[in-house]
């Protein structure tokens, strides 16, 4: 017999490309590390068809990437 869990259901991930395109100039926004490579891959995407540009930093303490929008 498996182990279920009816009452989990996954959490709903916040959209990269969207929340990327909305930042403001030398905002930043976090997301969870362990979506490292989609943000990057995004923001690398974003920067080639709009022209805006991302610097990406990793806080391994608080398990999060920090993307800011820096043109």
């Amino acid at each position: 017999m498996m182990n279920e869990k009816k009452d989990k259901k996954p959490a709903k991930k916040a959209p990269i490309a969207p929340v990327l395109k909305s930042i403001e100039l030398f905002k930043t926004v976090t997301f969870p590390i362990a979506r490292l490579s989609s943000v990057r891959t995004t923001a690398q995407i974003i920067q080639n068809e709009h022209g805006m540009r991302f610097v990406t930093r990793k806080n391994k303490e608080t398990k999060v990437i920090e993307i800011t929008r820096i043109k």
